[in-house]
């Protein structure tokens, strides 16, 4: 066997685009090996006992320069096996480093998602992983870092962290150090805790936080009560500006405040114009902004008081950071007696009061700026009243199904349309919670519109 030097059966194949020619030789009924992608290079030779040796290098001219040593050190008549040199296989770290760099330049992503992608490295991953050779992350290193990472971060967290992970491996697949992805590999692996279900304020409590701020701090109770009344996050509420307060106590939210500076809101579904004249904090079983009593209408006084403050146009009506009106919030909440809960939470308090007294899922998640209904119910489903659950499946007489009537079709048309078999199971008795819709061909064709 002459000394020669090749490149790898799989050099210019990628991750699932096997493009190797045939090998030479196959023993009879053995089928090819599973495409591993390699950019390596061989040297073929025979050693002192005249067996086939075969030896990798990571460059052509590492092995030609070994394949000369092997074919003097047989004119010689000496014995001489070449050794690869020691391929310095990057770590974890410096992959990391590298992919978060490129994310940055080529996705344009918003500061605070690049900080929560660096906090995540920086506080969990490179502690972990970071001075392993990244060629050594394996399916089962991954599991063993979710189950050492559950004793300090809850599992809603590490579920919203670990596209970190999976970005950094993405990396050594591209770079060619990983043949696959280990967290792409098809196996479940870890099943997070079911979060608890989310903690609401009741209207009483609403009415005790607002008379505390207004104690505290007038123009933080007007920002507590929009975000109330109007299911605004926080980030939303604080990046209100002067031009986004129209008529009627209706704003424009269209942006969000966070900690690098104001930028989009969450999703394009955010983007919406809002009435913070939803009688939330009312005892009165209503729900309509038209309802609205004496108490819940103030909010419109204290917009006024804002917008009159704010020096122009882009100006925010609330100047304030979000670490200052965290200590704001907890001091509003000691004083009114409340336990503690996130600001968030006002934003579910909105979403359960207004389900428990019967509003439409749809106005409900078009107000809130929800994703879908679907994301509405799962989250809220066990605030609604018993009689707005769906419709059982027992033997029981069916519910009479009922038409959409003109303010619900305004309600669905342009924002709720799916055809086939969504809108069939929204519109059957049943398929949407306390409704027994029907579609009809008019009001297909409404929709067609």
């Amino acid at each position: 066997m002459a000394t020669r030097v090749e490149q790898d059966r799989h050099y210019f194949c990628s991750p699932g685009a096997c493009v190797a020619p045939a090998p030479r030789r196959l023993v009879r009924g053995q089928k090819p090996g599973a495409c591993v992608p390699r950019a390596t290079w061989w040297l073929r030779t025979r050693n002192a006992a005249g067996k086939r040796v075969s030896v990798a290098f990571k460059n052509e001219l590492e092995a030609l320069a070994a394949a000369q040593k092997v074919e003097a050190a047989l004119v010689l008549g000496v014995s001489y096996t070449p050794r690869a040199a020691a391929v310095q296989v990057p770590t974890f770290g410096a992959v990391a480093d590298e992919a978060l760099t490129l994310y940055r330049s080529t996705m344009s992503p918003r500061g605070s998602t690049l900080a929560n992608h660096r906090g995540f490295l920086e506080g969990h991953l490179r502690p972990y992983f970071g001075s392993k050779p990244i060629t050594t992350i394996t399916t089962l290193e991954v599991q063993r870092f979710i189950a050492a990472t559950r004793n300090a971060l809850s599992d809603s967290t590490i579920k919203a962290s670990l596209p970190t992970l999976r970005m950094v491996l993405d990396h050594g697949v591209k770079l060619g150090l990983l043949a696959t992805n280990p967290m792409r590999s098809g196996e479940r692996l870890w099943r997070p805790v079911a979060p608890e279900p989310v903690e609401a304020f009741t209207s009483s409590e609403l009415r005790s936080i607002l008379r505390a701020a207004r104690e505290i701090d007038l123009h933080v109770a007007v920002l507590i009560q929009v975000m109330a009344q109007g299911g605004l996050r926080p980030g939303e509420a604080m990046g209100l500006r002067r031009q986004d307060v129209g008529a009627d106590g209706v704003v424009h939210v269209q942006g969000s405040q966070g900690r690098f500076g104001r930028g989009p809101t969450k999703n394009a579904h955010s983007v919406r114009k809002v009435s913070v004249l939803h009688p939330v904090t009312e005892d009165r079983a209503v729900w309509r902004p038209q309802d609205a009593g004496a108490h819940t209408r103030r909010a419109l006084d204290g917009l006024s008081l804002v917008v009159a403050l704010a020096p122009d146009a882009e100006s925010r009506l609330w100047p304030t950071s979000a670490s200052q009106f965290d200590r704001d919030w907890r001091r509003i909440l000691r004083a009114a007696g409340v336990p503690y809960r996130k600001p968030h939470a006002l934003r579910h308090s909105f979403a359960s009061i207004m389900l428990s007294r019967g509003a439409n899922p749809l106005y409900v998640q078009k107000q809130g700026g929800w994703r879908s209904a679907t994301v509405l119910f799962k989250t809220y489903a066990h605030y609604m009243p018993e009689e707005a659950a769906p419709a059982s499946t027992s033997a029981s007489t069916p519910p009479t199904p009922r038409l959409l009537d003109a303010a619900e079709l305004t309600l669905f048309k342009g924002t709720f349309w799916f055809p086939g078999r969504f809108m069939r199971q929204l519109y059957q008795p049943g398929g949407f919670p306390g409704q027994g819709v029907i579609c009809t061909s008019e009001m297909a064709a409404c929709f067609d519109n």
